[in-house]
């Protein structure tokens, strides 16, 4: 509403110089409060519209959104706004860092997983001593799926046998090449595969933020077999309990009544 009536400045004062019995309009100091509350408030629209963009708000974008708040208040502070839009804004940043589920989000360990494996965000809103724990924890969990798969698929680290004919007659067109096989150790660990999978999934680009991160895992499951895996698991989390269309809606109802 804000946002449409600095629009209409100029049609509302012509309007109001028009009228016989004129009613009291907002001064050059209050239009210039309505202009600047509408560049504080503009990030909260785009949050909101990055939401309800889509059914359901996937947790990934919850501490991306969150830390991106924090982020551009702290820029906004700097600014030289009137004063009672600066009271605006730190009463919005004062409310967002006391509180509790804000201040510690970046703890929470299933909103990490899903941020981390979201190829659109990765490790970019980390600091580098978060990005060592979460790393870690991943390639243990990853570790462990390709323990499972290979356990699964019976893929066991024992010398290659050979068969009863090659017992009995010593001869076999196979026997050249099961000799190097057997001299080869698989000297990898699931750890180790595990991490050689997590450093390439950092080393590949950041995709757009109109990318369907369940979709990027889909066609890249194969250079991803495993972490593909874990993805599926972690990135069905959801945000938000209930639809977003009732929990932000054009009219500016924050949730449904019933």
């Amino acid at each position: 509403m804000i946002e449409r009536l600095v629009e209409l400045e100029s049609s509302i004062r012509g309007t109001l110089g028009l009228l016989d019995n004129p009613l009291e309009g907002l001064t050059v100091d209050e239009w210039k409060v309505t202009k600047e509350l509408c560049i504080v408030l503009g990030p909260f629209e785009e949050a909101t519209k990055a939401v309800s963009g889509d059914k359901y708000m996937a947790a990934s974008l919850v501490i991306v959104l969150a830390e991106g708040h924090k982020n551009v208040c702290s820029k906004l502070q700097k600014e030289n706004y009137h004063q009672r839009v600066n009271n605006v804004l730190n009463k919005l940043l004062s409310g967002i860092n006391d509180r509790d589920r804000w201040g510690n989000i970046i703890g929470r360990h299933t909103l990490v997983r899903c941020t981390f494996l979201d190829p659109r965000f990765k490790n970019i809103p980390f600091t580098e001593n978060h990005l060592q724990i979460i790393k870690s924890e991943l390639i243990e969990r990853t570790a462990s799926i390709i323990s499972a798969n290979r356990l699964d698929n019976g893929v066991k680290r024992t010398l290659p046998t050979t068969t009863a004919s090659e017992n009995e007659q010593g001869f076999s067109i196979w026997s050249s090449i099961d000799s190097k096989v057997s001299e080869i150790q698989h000297t990898g660990t699931n750890t180790s595969s595990a991490i050689i999978e997590v450093q390439i999934y950092l080393e590949d680009d950041i995709q757009n933020r109109n990318t369907d991160a369940l979709k990027w895992w889909m066609v890249n499951k194969h250079i991803y077999p495993y972490l593909s895996q874990l993805s599926r698991r972690t990135l069905c989390c959801l945000g938000t309990s209930v639809p977003c269309e009732r929990v932000f809606s054009k009219a500016g109802l924050l949730i449904s009544d019933r």
